[in-house]
């Protein structure tokens, strides 16, 4: 199903409906338009600058927000991105991937492509939301995150992200109906549920947030598509470092799908000293992946779930990023599966603001493999990545 395009004009139409609430404050109805542009080429390649490929995207996001009286609000928000390089030549079905829209609406389309180029449009987000004082209801697609580490999140059994997908910093989103309610004493319960084209595409599940002995912990339990899952989390402090954990349970729920139980949990400490270095290291456990297989860079960079995050058993990762002035911020982060391949992935970064609301930034990611008892590269992406804000 396709959403009519009546929907589009949300973005459009907010500038004018922002001015008509100017001149009738007293209706208490409120209107807003915020979002960003960005361009981003790059260049990607195997060892030593072979099959060089190039691809640029020209982002634009725009989010909408209608507020009105009794603290009921209705959001959109919109990704409009352009693709054009030799990339999408040399990809097969590029253009027929950007138009997958997993969610019960289909709010993906694709409106011209060719052997180099691609406009795709996406809404991502579009909910409504009531709240008060103890409970808060959201409709619609809307991002449920239930993770609280830093890199991986087996609790973010609603919608998990690769965290090697660094250009979507808003996250993918979940057709869903969540309920929260907080207690005078900040205890929350939540509910979700994910809709889905049969019953075995859908998501549904409870939480518990509360604190005990300074660590805030969560419990959870459900469904995940064909699993029943049982969850927990915390997150607090071990001195003057942080410490985050989570751990997911899934067991099938038929033997329809021929699947097994699996275990997916992570644990992981950042620190922040006082020369503004931050940094971070953490574990990630799957029972259901393999350090042997023989794993494509691409793969790395594929769409990711709470119980197959990547595709190894046992994955380490570190970070060290600094602060350098309040313009200029550095970092190197590298993730190692031991084993077979003992497969590494480097990933430099470097951004520093160059004006009011813009940023630019440089990103590198590096795969590498053991052959013959030497690291052969499996390809290597450079961006380039320039940022506007209103």
């Amino acid at each position: 199903m396709k959403i009519p395009e009546s929907i589009i004009l949300i973005f459009l139409l907010a500038p004018l409906c922002s001015q008509a609430q100017n001149q009738h404050d007293s209706a208490k109805v409120h209107f807003s338009l915020h979002g960003y542009v960005k361009d981003m080429p790059s260049l990607s390649f195997k060892n030593f600058f072979d099959s060089v490929n190039t691809l640029n995207i020209f982002h634009n996001r725009m989010r909408a927000a209608v507020e009105f009286p009794k603290n009921f609000s209705v959001h959109a928000e919109l990704r409009n991105r352009f693709f054009s390089g030799s990339q999408l030549k040399n990809t097969p079905g590029f253009a027929d991937g950007l138009e997958k829209d997993d969610g019960l609406v289909d709010m993906s389309f694709v409106p011209v492509s060719g052997d180099s180029y691609a406009w795709h449009l996406n809404i991502d987000r579009l909910y409504a939301n009531w709240n008060n004082e103890h409970w808060d209801i959201t409709a619609g697609r809307q991002r449920i995150n239930w993770g609280v580490h830093t890199v991986w999140n087996p609790n973010d059994i609603f919608n998990a992200y690769n965290y090697l997908d660094f250009d979507y910093e808003e996250r993918p989103g979940s057709d869903a109906l969540r309920i929260q309610y907080t207690t005078t004493g900040m205890h929350t319960m939540e509910a979700a549920w994910r809709f889905g084209k049969n019953k075995y595409d859908q998501t549904a599940a409870l939480m518990y947030k509360f604190n005990m002995h300074e660590y805030d912990v969560q419990l959870l339990g459900g469904i995940m598509k064909n699993d029943v899952v049982l969850g927990t989390g915390l997150a607090g402090n071990a001195g003057n470092a942080g410490l985050k954990g989570e751990i997911t349970w899934f067991h099938p729920r038929t033997n329809e799908f021929d699947s097994t139980d699996a275990v997916s949990m992570t644990i992981g400490i950042d620190y922040t000293n006082r020369k503004n270095w931050y940094f971070n290291g953490s574990y990630l456990l799957l029972t259901g992946g393999s350090n042997n297989a023989d794993v494509k860079a691409l793969e790395l960079l594929g769409t990711a779930s709470a119980k197959n995050l990547v595709p190894f058993r046992h994955t380490f990762f570190m970070m060290a990023n600094r602060t350098v002035n309040p313009l200029l911020t550095a970092g190197l982060s590298y993730m190692y599966a031991p084993g077979g391949k003992n497969y590494l992935i480097f990933f430099p970064t470097l951004s520093y603001s160059i004006g009011a609301n813009t940023d630019l930034s440089f990103y590198a990611q590096s795969f590498w493999g053991k052959s013959d008892q030497s690291y052969k590269a499996m390809g290597t992406a450079l961006y380039t990545r320039i940022k506007w804000s209103f």
